[in-house]
């Protein structure tokens, strides 16, 4: 598994900073390759690094949110390192991504 897709599809990974939570379907369409979210899935499960640089694949969720990939309570506790909001397996708000909360 190393086309083209997958590689756009790790860079996308790799750029994710710290606090920063996205989601599968979200990863796809930024490497240009929307609707492939279950290889964002795939992806995740076979690549622990990329040229030498972990994935950070504790930033990626469902689109709601809901914590899948890996151990629950591993992930919950990387996120919240990162000064992410998760309560009951859920993404509730994170410093900067998809799941932002504006405090104003």
């Amino acid at each position: 598994m190393t086309d083209r897709r997958i590689a756009e599809m790790l860079d996308v990974l790799i750029a994710l900073e710290p606090g920063e939570v996205t989601t599968y379907g979200d990863v796809a369409a930024t490497a240009g390759h929307p609707r492939q979210a279950r290889l964002v899935g795939r992806i995740l499960g076979e690549f622990a690094d990329w040229h030498g640089v972990e994935v950070p694949w504790w930033r990626v969720v469902n689109a709601a949110g809901v914590i899948r990939t890996g151990p629950e309570g591993r992930q919950a506790a990387l996120l919240r390192a990162e000064g992410v909001v998760v309560h009951d397996g859920r993404v509730r708000s994170a410093p900067i991504g998809r799941f932002h909360r504006d405090s104003h």
